[in-house]
C-alpha cells in the first residue's frame, strides 16, 4: 500500500471547503495530523470532524454554558437536537437525501460532505452513535463519580473520533467503490487506549483554561479529586494564585492512569504498522509524539513545574511534531 503526502495546498472543493472552515478554526493536533493525508482522506476527515464539531459546539459552547435555570428549560430541546443530528448522520451513511434540509443541525454542505464520504465507505456509523451517547451524558449532567464513569465517557467523547482517524490512516479510496479499510480489528480497538492517554494529557494541559468555566466542564472524576484531597474550587484558587505545587499530586495520580493506557495503546497501535506505509506511520507517530512529550514534561519534573512553563512547552511540542497548517 502506498500513499504520498498531499500538496501543501490541496484543492478540496465544495462541499468540503465549508467543513475545512469549521475544522481549521481549532487547528487542533488531530486536524494538523489529518492534513498530512492525501486529498481524498482529507475530505473524509473534514466531513467527519465538521459533523462532530457542529453538535459538540451546540452542547459544550452553547447548552452547558447556560445558567442553571436556562439549561433546565432547554434540556429536552437540546436532546432532540442531538437526536436530529444522529438521524442526519444515519441518513448520510445510507447515502440518501438529507432528511432535514432546512432545520437540521448539519448544514447542507456538511451533510453532503458526510454523504460523499461516510456514505461511500465501509466504516460503520458507530463513532457518531458513541459520540451521541457521550453528549447525552453531558446534557443530562450525569455525575462523573468514579474512574469507570470517566472511561465510559471517553469511549464516545474521544476514542470514537480517534477511531475515524485510525480508519482513514489505513483506508484506500477507489472512485468506483469509495473508501475501504483492510483492518481486521475494528478501528476502535487500535484507537481506544491511546485516545484515552491523549485525552488525560489534554485535560492536564488545558486545566488552567478549563477551570475558569463552570465546574461541569471539567472532566475529572470525583474519585480522583478525593484521592488527591482537593476540590475544583481549590484547583481554581491554586491556579489563580499561581500555587501550582498544590496541584502536583493530582497531576501525579492522573498521569499514572494515563501511562497505563499508553502501554496498552502503544501495543495496539503498533499492530497497525502492517497496513500502513511510511507516510501514514510517520503521521501517526507525530500525533502521538505531541502528547507523549507533554506527558514526559509533566512526569519528569512534576505537574507543578509543567504548569509554570506550560505555554513554552505547549508551543514547542506541537510545532516540533505537527507544525501549523498553512492556509495562505
Amino acid at each position: 500500500m502506498s500513499h504520498s503526502l498531499p500538496p501543501e495546498h490541496a484543492v478540496l472543493g465544495a462541499p468540503f471547503d465549508a467543513c475545512n472552515d469549521l475544522a481549521a478554526a481549532k487547528n487542533a493536533n488531530l486536524y494538523r495530523a489529518a492534513m498530512r493525508l492525501g486529498p481524498e482522506r482529507q475530505r473524509f476527515f473534514l466531513a467527519a470532524y465538521a459533523s462532530m464539531r457542529v453538535i459538540d459546539d451546540i452542547v459544550d459552547d452553547g447548552f452547558l454554558e447556560l445558567p442553571d435555570a436556562q439549561r433546565d428549560a432547554e434540556r429536552e430541546a437540546v436532546l432532540e437536537t442531538v437526536h436530529q443530528w444522529q438521524a442526519q448522520v444515519m441518513a448520510a451513511k445510507a447515502d440518501v437525501d438529507n432528511p432535514m434540509p432546512e432545520g437540521g443541525p448539519l448544514t447542507g454542505a456538511v451533510y453532503d460532505a458526510l454523504r460523499l464520504t461516510l456514505g461511500r465507505s465501509d466504516l460503520p456509523a458507530d463513532p457518531w452513535i458513541e459520540l451521541a451517547d457521550a453528549l447525552h451524558r453531558d446534557i443530562a449532567e450525569e455525575p462523573m463519580d468514579e474512574w469507570d464513569d470517566f472511561i465510559a465517557y471517553c469511549e464516545g467523547a474521544t476514542a470514537a473520533p480517534a477511531s475515524i482517524f485510525v480508519y482513514l490512516l489505513s483506508a484506500r479510496h477507489d472512485p468506483e467503490i469509495g473508501y475501504t479499510s483492510p483492518l481486521t480489528n475494528p478501528p476502535l480497538y487500535h484507537a481506544r487506549d491511546m485516545a484515552i492517554f491523549c485525552y488525560i494529557i489534554h485535560i492536564l494541559r488545558d486545566l488552567p483554561e478549563d477551570i475558569k468555566g463552570p465546574d461541569r466542564l471539567v472532566t475529572i472524576p470525583s474519585e480522583m479529586l478525593i484521592a488527591a484531597d482537593i476540590t475544583l474550587g481549590e484547583i481554581r484558587n491554586a491556579i489563580g494564585q499561581g500555587k501550582y505545587d498544590d496541584l502536583d499530586y493530582l497531576g501525579k495520580i492522573l498521569l499514572e492512569h494515563a501511562w497505563e493506557h499508553f502501554e496498552t495503546g502503544q501495543a495496539r497501535s503498533s499492530e497497525l504498522l502492517s497496513v500502513l506505509d511510511t507516510d501514514e506511520a510517520d503521521t501517526l507517530s507525530r500525533l502521538f509524539t505531541v502528547y507523549i512529550e507533554l506527558a514526559a514534561a509533566m512526569t519528569e519534573n512534576g505537574y507543578a513545574a509543567f504548569l509554570r512553563d506550560r505555554d513554552a512547552i505547549m508551543q514547542s511540542t506541537a510545532q516540533n511534531s505537527l507544525p501549523d497548517v498553512k492556509n495562505d
